[in-house]
């Protein structure tokens, strides 16, 4: 551990945290331990350097296109120096950005103002309105945090008191009614966290339970979930039929699976219902076929970016996104064999990774799709055959990440 520091702290960790993230193309909160665990930070300053640190990720492409315009060049070293130079204020960045941007042309103009990669403009224009995507856009940038109550460990109500006796103050939610929105702490890390640690409360998204509920499970029923690791939906699946699936939860990473294994312990699943399988989903053999799969296929990420801005980074080009696509078209194919009804879901505002997996399975013949009817959600992108009968979550109407959503009804299942 190196004990020796340049006299601007801050400065230098900044300088460190965005390398770090452009060359390793890993998460924020990867990065951030990463760099901390390396030099000797004093313990009081993590917190600001956390938030300075998580704004300068968000605004990147802001703080880049700032820095190059002035003259420090588009490398991490300089885009720090100009940040240096305006007090490290993201408030004076974006204003600097509002005066500056007005003549540019829209696209440009409306990455700038939220630092999104242009060719993400560019494609979501070809689906919504500007006046629609600039809110989506400023949403998505807000940090929040959703905790789901867990009902196979604790009541509402002892999950209520004990949130509050812990000092979180929270919202309750409508539908789902075990989701609460948490409105102090959103910046502290909650893991430690009384009612997190006994598994009476679940960090979790309100769109990632949306992807559980279209499933609309009976219970006693065979339950496949395709990409499961760590295991959050498939948790919630046996929650929402008290414990009673038949489930089987397939992941590729085997220290994912591990991982799930503990989680799912914690938090009351009945292991005799559950298989653990150590499998790529896009080529597995099964000799059953199920009555529900959960398909939330692994993709960019780039609707969880309040969760994690690093994802604004790591797919700054549209060539990331068609080699999700294709990972997400495979594993999809092969699990309508092995299941009757669907969900195809995704963490990602981009139609590649979602209308487009879809529309192509349609048109392929290989399943057709099943409206729902849950409250709050949107039809797909327009633009589509299949906009009308597949959804999104989206952040500026349902203040969570965004999510794209499919109810797939298998043509192939059992063949």
């Amino acid at each position: 551990m190196e004990t020796v520091l340049p006299p601007n702290q801050l400065e230098f960790f900044l300088k460190r945290l965005l390398n770090y993230i452009l060359k390793a193309h890993v998460s924020y909160d990867k990065a951030f331990r990463t760099i901390i665990h390396k030099y000797s930070f004093p313990r009081w300053a993590l917190r600001i350097f956390y938030k300075v640190g998580y704004y300068t990720v968000t605004y990147y492409y802001s703080l880049r296109w700032l820095s190059a315009k002035n003259g420090y060049g588009t490398k991490p070293a300089g885009i720090i120096n100009y940040f240096s130079r305006i007090g490290f204020s993201i408030r004076r960045a974006r204003s600097l950005i509002r005066d500056e941007v007005k003549q540019l042309s829209r696209t440009k103009r409306i990455s700038l103002l939220h630092s999104y990669p242009e060719f993400l403009v560019k494609d979501l224009l070809n689906h919504m309105s500007e006046k629609e995507l600039d809110k989506m856009l400023k949403k998505l940038n807000v940090r929040k945090r959703w905790l789901r109550i867990n009902t196979l460990k604790t009541s509402y109500e002892s999950a209520y008191k004990c949130l509050e006796e812990t000092g979180i103050i929270y919202q309750r939610k409508n539908f789902p009614d075990y989701m609460v929105y948490v409105e102090h702490p959103k910046w502290d890390p909650i893991g430690h966290n009384k009612c997190v640690k006994n598994g009476y409360v679940v960090p979790q998204d309100l769109a990632s339970a949306y992807v559980v509920e279209a499933l609309e499970l009976d219970r006693d029923k065979y339950f496949l979930d395709a990409c499961s690791a760590p295991g959050l939906k498939y948790s919630l699946a046996f929650m929402l039929t008290d414990n009673k699936l038949y489930g089987f939860a397939i992941d590729l990473s085997s220290k994912r699976m591990r991982t799930g294994q503990i989680l799912l312990k914690r938090l009351g699943v009945d292991s005799s219902r559950t298989i653990l399988i150590n499998a790529d989903s896009g080529n597995i053999k099964l000799s059953r076929v199920f009555d529900y799969a959960l398909v939330d296929a692994p993709c960019s990420g780039l609707g969880s970016v309040y969760s994690d801005p690093a994802v604004k980074l790591n797919t700054n080009r549209r060539s990331k996104l068609e080699q999700y696509h294709k990972k997400q078209y495979r594993i999809l194919k092969n699990i309508l064999r092995y299941a009757r009804r669907v969900v195809y879901a995704t963490c990602s505002i981009h139609p590649l990774e979602g209308e487009e997996v879809i529309e192509r399975i349609v048109n392929e013949g290989l399943a057709e799709t099943n409206k729902i009817n849950l409250p709050g959600l949107s039809t797909a992108y327009k633009g589509f055959n299949i906009s009308n009968s597949t959804y999104r979550v989206l952040p500026h109407t349902m203040n969570s990440q965004g999510f794209y959503i499919a109810v797939l009804e298998s043509k192939v299942a059992g063949k």
